[in-house]
């Protein structure tokens, strides 16, 4: 497998065709054919079928055109760094991922402490849901995410670093008519919006109704997929959520939303850092964790009252003994 291949299979994938992606990558057709060609001999398998609208990968090639865009993306990092190393002052870059509830918390003081560290770098942040952000570091669009664990088994290809316990509970606005409820059957009838991305649907339902022997109110629920939305929402209305706790403690939600005292608990999540496990981290983004283990040190024992009452709700998971 050659490098120049790469970006051809690249290149075809996002044009959908041979003549288009000729024509962005100035070559002509013939030479574009002959290189993929050759590629499939090489993989001893075909990576396309040709279909009415143009070309479509196969299973292989799908699979191919992962490791080709993360190949890709590396390459314009090491690119970028070396850049960096022959002109002072030149722009580095380093994506992040991060879970609403650390996002208004924790990441304040890293990006302050990140910024004025290295000015060099343009830092750029996604504020999205873990099961949207997983697949963007996989493919090499984010450097790393601070977000929900995956379940086992279900990260051999990423460097998991396990920061945080913490607990989810159903949240209401203050003075909701269900706001002395003890259990979730007397939720039934409830509205609910929830924080999930759809291929998380049947684990929230789960989790929320039927293991609890009750029917799922599908009429009943709506689809978020903006924290800040969901908030805001819930804090106006009378529908319901299930929220991580901790951002209960945040500012953008601490006397807006109670937490329901329920009999049910629900099962304790993770946090922590991931990144993939075959990319070696960059100059920036060892700073970055740096300033983020330094920081959640301080937060620590900060004056803060928000940042007092997210840190009492949550269990910090052996700091003094992990390495990022």
């Amino acid at each position: 497998m050659k490098l120049h291949q790469i970006r051809y299979l690249i290149a075809v994938a996002s044009q959908g065709s041979i003549r288009a992606a000729a024509r962005a990558l100035g070559l002509t057709q013939a030479t574009l054919t002959q290189a993929l060609r050759e590629l499939e001999e090489g993989q001893q398998m075909p990576l396309f079928v040709r279909q009415s609208s143009g070309l479509a990968l196969t299973e292989a090639g799908a699979a191919l055109l992962r490791h080709a865009r993360l190949i890709a993306d590396q390459l314009e990092h090491a690119e970028a760094e070396m850049a960096s190393l022959r002109q002072a002052g030149s722009v580095q870059r380093l994506s992040v991922g991060v879970t609403p509830w650390i996002a208004q918390s924790i990441l304040p003081g890293v990006v302050q402490a990140f910024t004025q560290d290295q000015p060099q770098v343009r830092l750029e942040l996604f504020d999205g849901l873990s099961a949207v952000s997983l697949p963007r570091l996989r493919e090499g669009a984010l450097d790393l995410l601070l977000g929900r664990l995956p379940e086992p088994g279900a990260a051999h290809d990423l460097h998991v670093t396990p920061l945080f316990r913490y607990e989810v509970t159903v949240g209401a606005r203050a003075g909701h008519p269900l706001a002395q409820a003890r259990s979730m059957q007397a939720l039934r009838e409830a509205r609910w919006l929830l924080n999930y991305a759809p291929q998380e649907e049947a684990a929230m339902f789960h989790t929320l109704f039927e293991q609890h022997g009750l029917p799922v109110p599908h009429g009943r629920i709506h689809l978020a997929q903006s924290a800040a939305l969901m908030l805001k929402l819930v804090a106006s209305t009378d529908m319901l959520t299930l929220l991580p706790w901790p951002l209960i403690e945040c500012e953008g939600a601490h006397g807006l939303l109670v937490p329901l005292n329920l009999d049910t608990r629900f099962a304790p999540r993770e946090i922590g850092v991931l990144r993939r496990r075959q990319a070696p981290l960059s100059a920036p983004a060892e700073r970055f964790l740096h300033h983020l283990m330094a920081q959640v040190r301080l937060c620590q024992t900060s004056s803060d009252a928000m940042l007092q009452r997210v840190f009492r709700s949550i269990d910090l998971l052996d700091l003094g003994t992990r390495s990022v």
